[in-house]
């Protein structure tokens, strides 16, 4: 089968934020594959079942996701572009459900942090859950009115939920970015952006360090750590610089530590 017509993989059930963000990046026609993992979605690029992975990397408000770097470690994938995607939370019940019904909400960790201050002005009770699409799918399974779900509109049509409240996140500029695996390396162009994995390191004062020397070889946005592994000594660095140079100047800034570029991007096509 030609790339192109492979599905594009993503973390978590239809409906979720992830799969948005694919179909931003590659078109709303895109086929796309659930994974129950991100570390799945990228098993299926390396082993040929999807053409490319899109990956939540951080939030506006709540900061990185955690563990991406342990999940990047012995998979040789290339980071070819990323995506910014605006977050409008709904509450979402069972049909029938009325909002002064309910006293318990779940979703996603992140997704529950952008809303932390508008849960507990609602006197709502907040539980986690790995994947707010699957909590979604076992909601209306349940059918219980007491309990809602954050997440996007997308899902309520996909499961038969009803939107009880809209735009309910802390901040007006909610997004998360997402980083897109397996395609091939766009251009470096002027402003583009390129991704390194960097570890295992022993010193903190190493990242500190690194950041200095990047900046000194005309680097900017520099991002050291960015996403840290579980066990603190493994890192996502990211940086943009002049047109060109982003493998020279991490060669350079990057002698002396364990590396491996992922991939430069032009940072004009954010989807």
């Amino acid at each position: 089968m030609s790339p192109d017509l492979l599905p594009v993989s993503f973390s978590g059930a239809p409906g979720a934020y992830s799969e948005e963000a694919a179909r931003r990046f590659f078109g709303s026609s895109a086929s796309t594959l659930t994974c129950p993992d991100v570390g799945a979605a990228l098993d299926a690029v390396a082993e040929g079942r999807a053409r490319a992975a899109v990956v939540a990397v951080e939030n506006s408000v709540t900061g990185t996701f955690a563990g991406l770097a342990d999940t990047l470690m012995g998979r040789d994938l290339t980071i070819s572009g990323e995506v910014v995607l605006p977050l409008r939370h709904c509450l979402m019940g069972v049909p029938g459900a009325r909002i002064e019904g309910v006293t318990e909400v779940i979703s996603h960790p992140s997704a529950l942090g952008q809303c932390r201050d508008w849960i507990t002005r609602s006197g709502l009770a907040a539980r986690a859950a790995d994947d707010t699409a699957a909590a979604a799918q076992d909601l209306i399974a349940r059918g219980e009115r007491g309990t809602g779900v954050l997440g996007s509109r997308v899902l309520a049509g996909i499961y038969g939920l009803e939107v009880l409240a809209e735009g309910i996140a802390d901040s007006s500029e909610n997004v998360t970015r997402f980083l897109v695996f397996g395609e091939a390396s766009a251009s470096s162009l002027p402003g583009s952006r390129t991704a390194v994995l960097v570890g295992p390191v022993d010193e903190p004062r190493t990242l500190r360090n690194l950041r200095i020397h990047l900046e000194s070889l005309d680097a900017t946005r520099v991002r050291a750590p960015f996403v840290g592994a579980r066990d603190g000594r493994t890192f996502l660095v990211e940086f943009d610089h002049p047109a060109e140079r982003g493998h020279d100047i991490a060669a350079q800034a990057l002698s002396k530590v364990p590396f491996r570029v992922l991939g430069s991007w032009d940072t004009r096509r954010v989807g």
